[in-house]
């Protein structure tokens, strides 16, 4: 099990035992990984679409799986808004040969072998409320919450290869760290205590810019079965996210997808 994993079960269990000394206020801890399968291209400074890096075709960059911790936080405080907070790392490392030359980031690369390396963080804030009179109308069967999502992106795009002018190895690379305000949906239905749907949309339009992702899965809950404040529940589900943007000469068209699965406590 990798060392981010152990320390995440050990917050868990931190956070659990402490969960007595704030009554009024319910967690929400998971931890679980994603499989997380790309498609698209990246470009930097690109002169046309020629200039554009294809992540499977191109640059031959496979499926990987990656940690996502989440915490939700709700308080019985008026008009506040309650909220969530999830991390995911993304990062993809591939190698190909260019059938073609290209232009990333001002420089002329050859039609020759290459090496990319894309990485695109995430730490997503959210502000909801849940509606309240849906909740009490369904006697607790249909749970819907309506927010905003701030999803901070932390992007670094790295091209090795060879100069078509000169033939000397050479490598550039693009850091940039960027704010994707996006409406927030989500809900949880069940039909009974131990049994739940849940799904997640998160969405934003704007200028060339394109961002959404969404979750569908299942949720096995321990309610009524312990006699504990603690309530663990396993989650397995399916992932979807597109990210279209065009931010300091950066553009991307990607979309990654995958199962995924949490395990986690309410308390």
């Amino acid at each position: 099990m990798k060392k981010h994993t152990l320390l995440g079960l050990g917050s868990i269990l931190v956070l659990a035992g402490s969960s007595k000394a704030v009554p009024l206020i319910d967690f929400e801890v998971s931890i679980g990984n994603v499989r997380q399968k790309p498609s698209g291209y990246v470009s930097y400074r690109a002169g046309s679409d020629a200039d554009r890096i294809d992540v499977k075709n191109d640059a031959n960059i496979g499926d990987r799986t990656e940690l996502w911790l989440k915490l939700k936080l709700e308080h019985p405080i008026p008009i506040t808004p309650n909220i969530k907070l999830a991390y995911m790392p993304m990062k993809f490392d591939g190698s190909g040969v260019l059938k073609r030359e290209i232009n990333w980031g001002g420089r002329r690369y050859q039609a020759a072998d290459f090496n990319l390396s894309v990485r695109l963080d995430r730490v997503d804030t959210t502000l909801y409320y849940s509606l309240q009179s849906v909740k009490t109308a369904t006697t607790g069967k249909l749970d819907v919450e309506l927010g905003l999502n701030v999803k901070t992106v932390m992007f670094d795009g790295k091209l090795s290869g060879r100069d078509s002018c000169t033939g000397q190895s050479i490598s550039e690379s693009k850091s940039i760290i960027f704010l994707i305000p996006m409406g927030h949906l989500a809900a949880e239905i069940r039909p009974i205590k131990q049994v739940s749907l849940v799904g997640e949309l998160n969405y934003i339009g704007y200028g060339k810019n394109t961002y959404h992702d969404y979750i569908a899965g299942l949720r096995l809950n321990s309610h009524g079965l312990l006699r504990t404040p603690l309530k663990p529940f396993v989650e397995v589900g399916y992932r979807y996210e597109k990210l279209k943007i065009d931010e300091e000469g950066v553009k991307t068209d990607l979309k990654v997808k995958g199962l995924y699965g949490l395990v986690g406590v309410r308390f």
